[in-house]
């Protein structure tokens, strides 16, 4: 397939969650000593990542959890941050200017933190309190520290099971990877060149949809979009939406799945452009009761293969910036 790696792939997984061992033993340490909260702190698609946890956590945990935009908590602040918070950063690059600050902001008042860090001898993997290291993969290693949490709170009793299921899903990704190729081929066929987009997702898929238009689409692809959940797109967009407005909604499987259906209820009344990715497409090895809990895995699959095939309609490699890291700012 298109720019895509399948022995990198499942090796990349297999290696998050070969951490799951030490990130129980660093949460088990904090459950006993006792904290106050969880801080997540992050920026773009880190934040993404974040907006996710909270969509999973939020509805069935009683822990006090809060998202913080790394550029806001450094300028702001937070009241109910404090030296019993537990703060949690993900950085791939292990140098994202907010993000560092933020951690000496936390170190200032003594509150621990949690760093999921794919590159050693960087500015974050020497700065954090408790390491995770190992590259791609994010899902796993966030999960595997929430659900501990919730596990230990007594709050997820699945755990043990979930986990015995989630060791088959490296090898079940690959196969989602394959069955959304055409798909995805015929959207970027279709839609590269339109001129402007609208993402829109929900519960656990709203990270999803935020992060892929601002950190794939537009800072990678140079493509002008708007993300928004799917209840907020009643309040507005819908009313500059057109029968030629490209609509993109990423359906999941959580409780949320009733904000996206309305979307898809409505949307072919005012748009001829409607596109859905829904992960209930796809077989996975896991419970149904566990399918709405890994729906972003298996969305974030989906779009492995939308940014192949738009990089290839648009004859733009990713990789390459006109400002993000080329100029100071």
């Amino acid at each position: 397939m298109l720019r895509y790696n399948e022995a990198e792939a499942i090796a990349k997984d297999i290696g998050a969650l070969a951490c799951r061992s030490k990130i129980e033993e660093i949460v088990d340490g904090i459950c006993k000593e006792g904290y106050d909260n969880i801080f997540f702190i992050g920026v773009g698609g880190t934040l993404a990542y974040a907006w996710t946890m909270e969509n999973i956590v939020k509805p069935a945990s009683s822990i006090k959890i809060y998202v913080e935009h790394a550029a806001d908590f450094n300028t702001l602040g937070n009241k109910n941050f404090g030296k019993n918070s537990i703060v949690i950063v993900e950085s791939a690059s292990g140098d994202t200017k907010e993000v560092v600050e933020s951690v000496e902001k936390c170190h200032k008042v003594g509150a621990k933190v949690i760093g999921i860090i794919d590159k050693l001898g960087t500015p974050l993997a020497g700065s954090v309190d408790y390491l995770i290291n190992s590259t791609g993969g994010g899902l796993y290693k966030w999960y595997a520290i929430m659900l501990r949490f919730m596990f230990n709170n007594g709050e997820f009793p699945a755990y043990d099971l979930f986990w015995s299921q989630m060791s088959n899903m490296p090898a079940a990704l690959v196969e989602v990877v394959k069955k959304a190729d055409e798909p995805a081929a015929e959207f970027a066929k279709k839609y590269c060149d339109e001129p402007f987009q609208y993402l829109i997702g929900a519960g656990n898929t709203w990270g999803v949809a935020y992060s892929y238009a601002m950190c794939l689409m537009e800072e990678m692809l140079w493509m002008k979009t708007k993300s928004i959940t799917a209840g907020d797109w009643f309040h507005g967009c819908l009313e500059v939406c057109d029968r030629d407005t490209s609509v993109i909604v990423f359906c999941g499987e959580d409780g949320a799945r009733v904000e996206t259906d309305r979307v898809l209820a409505f949307a072919p009344r005012i748009t001829r452009k409607l596109t859905v990715f829904d992960t209930a497409d796809y077989e996975l090895p896991v419970n149904k009761e566990f399918r709405g809990l890994v729906s972003p895995m298996v969305m974030w699959a989906v779009c492995n293969r939308l940014t192949a095939h738009l990089e290839d309609e648009l004859k733009h490699p990713s990789e390459i910036r006109r400002y993000y890291r080329q100029l100071k700012y």
